[in-house]
């Protein structure tokens, strides 16, 4: 409840009838005040406290929405944004009635998952630093603040669903041996090892030259290092010399695997570089190779051709898990996402009944 208190002096009008005028005048000014102050409510939610979502907040959420998908939202989809805004209240105060809280050491491994993730689905073969996570965030439209605000509250609603609905995810089965045949028959053309290339390589960084004389002189640079190794001089001990690349100096200059469909690095690196290391033999050398990036001299150390592979297949390049287990694995993950779904709906359901949700409509257009 709001309070709002006049500050006075003593004041004499010297009659009753100026001293009513002067309240009433006073009351329409508190009434003015007080609707400035209080926003529309477009709904309000009571189970353990009671809760307002304002105009002015179910406003912002929409136009952040809208910004971030490019798209104006239509009065059904207000509805359903609003029904994730209630559903968020409700699952919040009932864990905190039975204390579920997310700890900041949960956030910190979530996000870490996170990089690890992104960096494997950029076929980086290693987690994405925390600029380049923070770089994706914000070319999704997320600031830093909104995505850990964000992480908090859906790691809150799983740690929810899952303790309150345990015995019922407790009888999840593991997927059987013939959904699992099923599945490789149906999509056997997915199932394929590319062409992959690995290789080491002397870096020269050329992201931060402007001018065509530095990016010259870093080319320079690079046909002298390539001298020295027709000379004799030895791959590695020339890539902790010169490489600008510091993630793989200690480790020999090690590239990493190349996929042949990795489209994201081909056009990082330029078609031409992108090419080369397929074309060449295993311990092989090349000459001075310009990327988008900068200048490289590559070696290549392993080539894996395309291949179908089998149930009990291994996932190249260097994975012990097979075929098998990841369509096992798979099965399990949209077998647990179909329960997770309907445990969630069940709460919801069961938490609305004991709830009090008001909606306005009339509040919902502007």
């Amino acid at each position: 409840m709001l309070y709002l208190t006049v500050h006075s002096n003593v004041i004499t009008l010297g009659g009753m009838k100026h001293i009513l005028l002067l309240s009433a005048v006073l009351l329409l000014g508190s009434q003015v005040v007080f609707a400035q102050l209080i926003d529309k409510p477009v709904a309000t939610v009571k189970l353990s406290k009671f809760e307002v979502i304002s105009v002015k907040q179910f406003r912002q959420q929409l136009e952040d929405l809208e910004e971030r998908t490019k798209n104006k939202l239509s009065t059904n989809d207000r509805r359903k944004l609003l029904d994730l805004l209630i559903n968020e209240m409700l699952i919040t105060q009932d864990a905190a009635m039975e204390n579920i809280t997310v700890t900041q050491g949960e956030i910190s491994s979530r996000i870490a998952l996170a990089r690890q993730t992104g960096g494997m689905g950029l076929n980086l073969n290693r987690e994405l630093t925390e600029q380049e996570f923070k770089q994706l965030l914000r070319q999704s439209g997320l600031t830093w603040e909104e995505y850990v605000e964000q992480l908090e509250k859906a790691i809150l609603q799983q740690k929810y669903v899952m303790q309150k609905k345990k015995a019922f995810f407790d009888k999840i089965a593991p997927p059987s041996e013939s959904e699992i045949e099923d599945f490789y028959d149906a999509n056997k053309t997915v199932f394929v090892a590319p062409d992959m290339v690995r290789f080491k390589h002397i870096y020269i960084d050329t992201r931060n030259l402007a001018s065509a004389d530095e990016k010259n002189k870093a080319r320079t640079r690079a046909e002298e290092i390539y001298r020295e190794l027709q000379n004799g001089a030895s791959f590695d001990d020339l890539v902790v010399k010169y490489s600008d690349d510091k993630s793989s100096r200690y480790r020999g200059g090690d590239f990493g695997y190349l996929r042949r469909d990795d489209q994201a690095r081909k056009q990082l690196l330029g078609k031409e570089f992108f090419e080369t290391p397929f074309k060449l033999d295993v311990g092989q050398f090349s000459r001075v190779l310009q990327s988008n990036i900068g200048f490289h001299i590559i070696r290549v150390t392993e080539k894996i051709p395309f291949r179908l592979l089998a149930l009990d297949n291994s996932i190249p390049p260097q994975n012990s898990s097979t075929v098998r287990d990841q369509i096992s694995a798979q099965l399990l993950q949209q077998k647990q996402a179909e329960y997770y779904q309907q445990a969630l709906l069940d709460l919801l359901d069961e938490l609305k009944k004991k709830a009090e949700i008001r909606i306005f409509e009339e509040n919902l257009s502007w």
